[in-house]
């Protein structure tokens, strides 16, 4: 299967759920990468307020908003949930400490712990604070075709706190 050309890949409702049950958040949180909204419905039904961009127009948020070239966080208490185009997974986190919110959580494979680069550049100088890993792999299907199947790829969500002075990460399972 070929991948998506702007890597849209919708959120299950039960990773978002998951990641809920074992993290709380900012009143208000940046979906970043909203593409149809599949984890900002979730945090709506949990009572959060979301504020959702895009960089391409997937009929739900404010399109054509490049996280990449925010200078700032749109609210001052806000913290940032998404789902992360992979082949700008690192540009992504790096943006979001560069914005410093209080936590941000980036679903991500878990093939994101792996390189020389991102151990040295993203883990080492900013650990995440909490890693969930998935037991069960989730099934992250292209958002223009029919899921097909079940989950092959290995997912975790990566939780990144401003106050984990520590710098040292726990790892927890789903």
């Amino acid at each position: 299967m070929s991948r998506h050309k702007q890597d849209y890949y919708p959120t299950p409702e039960i990773a978002t759920q998951a990641l809920l049950e074992r993290e709380m958040f900012a009143p208000i949180v940046w979906e970043c990468a909203c593409g149809d909204g599949a984890i900002s419905k979730v945090l709506e039904k949990n009572d959060y307020k979301t504020y959702d961009t895009d960089l391409f127009d997937y009929d739900y948020g404010e399109s054509n908003q490049d996280f990449l070239k925010f200078k700032e966080l749109p609210f001052t208490n806000c913290d940032i949930i998404t789902n992360p185009p992979f082949k700008l997974a690192n540009d992504f986190v790096l943006k979001a400490i560069e914005l410093k919110p209080r936590k941000f959580a980036f679903l991500l494979r878990l093939a994101f712990l792996e390189g020389i680069w991102r151990k040295e550049n993203i883990f080492v100088k900013h650990p995440p604070t909490n890693v969930y890993v998935f037991s069960r792999r989730l099934t992250i299907w292209r958002g223009d075709q029919a899921i097909k199947g079940t989950g092959t790829t290995a997912y975790a969500w990566f939780v990144w706190n401003s106050y984990n002075v520590s710098y040292t990460s726990k790892v927890n399972w789903i």
